[in-house]
């Protein structure tokens, strides 16, 4: 009897402790910077240089997530963005007398370094690391750019109390003045990425292309006081813009990781997918449709007062009445099917 009740409390502690490894994460800042805690977005985002139509700015908007960069304006007069920004770029606090920026950059939850790039010249992030974060939802990632130093290795496991690197400016087109962290909450679009990407790609599954990012900022707002979050109900709550039927000959991998974006049952196999994307790109559900398609083909596109590649980071073209996705949408489309050695359209 004794044996069983060291077995059954051996078996709660481990239920006890696979459970909080895979438990909502809550996020914390990265840096010392909390101006976002009290809406000093001034102070928290770091501004870019713009001049448009013949007017210099320094908008602090533009460090923010989405598309808040190249104004546009429109023949109704309303101005509107047309490039996106894919992660948040957090001013540094801190600097020596020489105004190099000192703040130590630290892990927004707990994880694992799964990428480290210190060579600045190989990417427009310069030095960043990558860090893969288990939640009930499967894997995500943290991207830490523009880096001065890293102080962390791959393999390594991290919490929001260790220093993984120094805020910097290094990469393309940055100075000592706008120095700044650009972080990244990210879902990776295909593990296998490295297998047909460029030749040019240096980074393997980690380059940019292959980690689609979303706006943590609402996140490390909610996380403030130590609530946790679902990752899974953020991404529900986020505004479809467009959605592509594609073929189905197997589980994309992106499905085999998060299975809770699919919204149907794997044993009606159906003969194509329905991708749901934001406008920004994020996949945020996957459903299945009866319509056979030999590649993938926009089938809804909410209407904007521009042509639709001013909005979907020129993945897709025209209005929203016949919207066809680019050549890059294409591409971008692919990497989800890419499986088992070929393209599911194939």
């Amino acid at each position: 009897m004794r044996f069983f009740l060291v077995i059954l409390s051996t078996w709660f502690c481990l239920a006890a402790w696979l459970s909080a490894a895979v438990a909502d994460p809550v996020f914390r800042l990265p840096t010392n910077n909390d101006a976002l805690f009290s809406g000093d977005n001034e102070k928290f985002y770091m501004y870019v240089d713009r001049t448009f139509e013949g007017i210099a700015s320094k908008p602090w908007q533009a460090g923010s997530y989405g598309f808040v960069r190249t104004p546009i304006r429109l023949q109704n007069n309303e101005i509107i963005y047309s490039k996106l920004h894919e992660g948040i770029d957090i001013s540094p606090i801190e600097r020596d007398a020489n105004q190099e920026p000192q703040d130590d950059i630290r892990p927004v939850a707990p994880g694992t370094v799964v990428y480290t790039s210190h060579n600045p010249g190989l990417s427009n992030y310069g030095r960043y690391v990558v860090i893969a974060h288990r939640v009930p939802e499967g894997t995500i990632y943290t991207l830490y750019a523009h880096l001065a130093e890293i102080s962390c290795r791959e393999g390594q496991r991290v919490g929001t109390g260790n220093r993984i690197g120094r805020l910097g400016y290094s990469g393309v087109g940055l100075n000592r003045t706008r120095a700044h962290l650009h972080l990244e909450i990210c879902l990776m679009i295909n593990r296998h990425y490295d297998k047909f990407s460029p030749p040019a790609n240096k980074h393997g599954i980690f380059n940019g292309l292959n980690l689609v990012g979303f706006d943590i900022a609402p996140l490390l707002k909610h996380c403030k006081d130590g609530h946790q979050v679902s990752i899974s109900r953020y991404l529900a709550s986020l505004k479809e813009h467009y959605r592509v039927r594609v073929p189905c000959v197997g589980t994309m991998d992106l499905l085999q990781r998060h299975p809770f974006l699919y919204k149907g049952d794997w044993k009606k196999r159906p003969v194509s997918l329905d991708m749901a994307f934001t406008a920004e790109g994020v996949p945020i559900a996957v459903y299945p449709a009866t319509e056979k398609v030999s590649k993938p083909v926009v089938i809804s596109c909410v209407p904007r007062p521009t042509v639709q590649q001013n909005c979907t980071a020129n993945r897709v073209k025209n209005n929203s009445k016949n919207p066809v996705l680019t050549g890059s949408g294409m591409r971008y489309i692919n990497q989800y099917l890419w499986l088992e050695g070929k393209y599911t359209q194939q």
